[in-house]
């Protein structure tokens, strides 16, 4: 059945369902409670109970990325380059201020074709993370092999919200780190860390 114009939409823009698990886990590692509540036709109400925090004593005038990352101890940048692939958007812009408030110049792609073309410009990771679950059936891990085969001295790791795939089984079998949504930053600095120190001494 042919639908109306105004509301087709392409399989890119349809979700996969894994935000609402992502929250779910996310609120039981926190012990909040959680919930939902939907009427046919009407729609869907997705809640959380959080325990109200204490106002701050004063707002810092002024934000910045490097301000805002969390070193962790770390008395120097880490330094290095980064490609990652990611297919939201929202996401995506948080990869940016995080790494380069790590010292970590960071090239931040939608898909496979950007990220192949940033390797064309001459863009030359240390460190590859890519999404799992990429859009109009792009299969992240096997981006992520190719990606890693045009930059053998890169390191590279699987991103992914799901916590259970065929894909995922093989990525860590074969010895690939799979970071879980939503990432901590510590594990995920101190991991870079490690990387970019290896591929520098390598340099």
């Amino acid at each position: 059945m042919r639908r109306p114009a105004q509301s087709a939409r392409s399989d890119d823009d349809v979700g996969h369902g894994l935000g609402l698990a992502v929250v779910a886990q996310a609120a039981s590692l926190l012990g909040v409670g959680y919930g939902m509540r939907s009427r046919l036709g009407r729609g869907s109400c997705f809640w959380l109970r959080l325990r109200a925090a204490a106002p701050p004593a004063a707002r810092p005038m002024a934000w910045s990325a490097e301000a805002s990352a969390p070193r962790h101890g770390l008395a120097a940048p880490i330094g290095g380059r980064c490609l990652v692939v990611e297919d939201e958007p929202q996401v995506l812009a948080a990869w940016r201020p995080l790494l380069q408030g790590w010292g970590i110049e960071a090239c931040c792609v939608l898909n496979g074709a950007a990220a192949w073309d940033a390797l064309g410009r001459g863009f030359a990771p240390d460190v590859i993370l890519c999404d799992q679950r990429l859009r109009a059936g792009e299969d992240g891990f096997e981006l992520l092999q190719a990606l890693l085969v045009r930059c053998p001295a890169a390191r590279g790791a699987m991103v992914s919200g799901e916590f259970s795939s065929p894909a995922l089984a093989q990525a860590e079998d074969e010895g690939y780190v799979v970071l879980r949504k939503p990432l901590d930053p510590a594990i995920l600095q101190a991991l870079l860390a490690r990387w970019m120190a290896s591929a520098a001494a390598k340099s």
